[in-house]
């Protein structure tokens, strides 16, 4: 361990040097103002592909162009991941609540709303009184906040009862929070459909693993297209990622910390083709792009994802593939043929209606920006 004494330098400085060590910037000006707004340590973790092995130069003819490029397609993979992500955490907090709530126990009746607040529908493992304690912090929380916005409304003087009575009104319903706890005094805590919302990623895989019945867990995954285990396994990594994502690191390179569990079973879709030996596939990002194409062949059937996943590797064709754990004729496997499907997309589904208007909006933006001289100055 030593002292860190490296001192502060602006942005023309840091420019020097990078000419210093090879890099080649025929427009210094226009890097400045990247770096104003991106930074020179954002930007520092896309020029190290572009080093030569053991030192701390440039190989020959790498330009400031190739840098961006490289960080310009990470950001757009990463929203790309995002948009999976997002989908399979809503689906993922849908079936805990419907599952469990549905399973009918011993009595024959389902286990209800309120299923979690019992401690004998998780493992011993799992800190209950925890998850118990979270929901209802947050609870006490927004109802202090309501509190507070409600006193706010009263102090105002120049507005009539009525119209204070309709603001009142609205602030207890501007979320499921405020209006469970200004219009429910019993149970304490909401119902299972709202407790799901208020979790977290980590905390809503902490809690699908903390789940007692494995009869349960089992269907839950399977309406997720895996088994338990590859849900569970899957789940952790996935939170890693959507962290990533949600912080904009680094991730078309990405080591995970941890692999994901590769399934076995052919009832899970998977790849068909052999990976090389030397990618190491279960720890790079292409093992999670297959795990969410994975879940959305199940939950999202009719997807245009993938579709676009192909299109932004086309985009950009220099980007190393063996970085990311992908094969360079990764198209070729039988996994993604249905994914791929025709090129036109589907109709008759809201999903596929929704992927339409985007490509529209973003076809019309394009013709606006090549008419407009706004886009053009």
């Amino acid at each position: 361990m030593r002292k860190f004494d490296k001192p502060e330098k602006n942005n023309q400085e840091l420019i020097e040097e990078w000419e210093r060590r090879g890099l080649e910037i025929p427009d210094r000006q226009r890097a400045e103002r990247y770096l104003e707004f991106i930074s020179y340590y954002r930007l520092s973790a896309y020029t190290i592909p572009f080093q030569k092995i053991g030192e701390h130069t440039f190989k020959s003819g790498t330009s400031f162009d190739d840098i961006l490029m490289l960080y310009v397609f990470d950001r757009e993979l990463r929203l790309l991941v995002m948009d999976a992500v997002e989908r399979i955490e809503v689906a993922v907090r849908a079936q805990i609540c419907n599952v469990h709530s549905l399973e009918l126990g011993r009595d024959g009746d389902s286990y209800g709303a309120f299923w979690y607040l019992d401690g004998r529908h998780f493992s011993r493992k799992f800190a209950h009184f925890r998850l118990l304690a979270n929901i209802e912090k947050q609870l006490l929380d927004e109802k202090v906040r309501l509190d507070r916005d409600i006193n706010n409304i009263n102090k105002r003087e120049r507005v009539s009862l009525e119209t204070k009575q309709v603001l009142i009104g609205n602030a207890q319903k501007e979320n499921f929070i405020r209006h469970y706890v200004s219009q429910y005094e019993e149970p304490k805590l909401p119902p299972c459909w709202m407790m799901v919302e208020m979790l977290t990623w980590g905390e809503l895989s902490h809690l699908y693993a903390g789940l007692k019945s494995s009869a349960i867990k089992k269907k839950i995954a399977v309406n997720l297209g895996v088994n338990a285990e590859i849900l569970e396994s899957w789940l952790k990594a996935l939170n890693s990622i959507r962290n990533i994502c949600a912080h904009h690191g680094r991730l078309w390179n990405k080591e995970l910390g941890v692999a994901i569990k590769i399934p076995k079973s052919d009832a899970i879709r998977w790849l068909s083709l052999e990976l090389e030996d030397n990618v190491r596939f279960e720890r790079r990002i292409y093992s999670i792009l297959v795990a969410l194409q994975t879940i959305l062949y199940k939950i999202s059937p009719h997807s245009a994802w993938a579709k676009r996943l192909r299109r932004l590797l086309k985009k950009y064709p220099n980007i190393p593939r063996s970085n990311m754990g992908m094969p360079e004729n990764w198209e070729s496997d039988n996994f993604w043929k249905d994914a791929f499907g025709k090129d036109e997309p589907c109709t008759y589904t809201y999903e596929c209606q929704c992927e339409m208007i985007d490509d529209k909006y973003r076809m019309t933006l394009k013709n606006i920006k090549k008419s407009s001289s706004f886009y053009r100055s």
